[in-house]
């Protein structure tokens, strides 16, 4: 995950995208067009690879992400860093 391990190296925090990123690297048609188990599949082995690879947070595309951006914020008011 060329991305995640960017943003660690930088030391930020680092939010994977599972099904939209690289990592399923399929069209939205042909996403849409798998199978239910499929996608589940694709979607589980996505997310495990990317925690893996250290990223703080893992959603499925770019729409999930304000929930990250919100805790992202919070931890930073508290001092936290990556």
């Amino acid at each position: 995950m060329p991305g995640v391990e960017e943003g660690l190296n930088a030391g930020m925090w680092t939010v994977g995208l599972a099904v939209s990123g690289n990592e399923v690297g399929l069209p939205l048609e042909e996403w849409q067009a798998l199978p239910e188990r499929e996608k589940a599949a694709r979607r589980d082995r996505a997310h495990t690879r990317m925690h893996q690879c250290g990223a703080h947070y893992v959603v499925d595309t770019i729409a999930d992400l304000m929930p990250c951006i919100d805790d992202i914020q919070q931890r930073i008011r508290r001092g936290e860093a990556p």
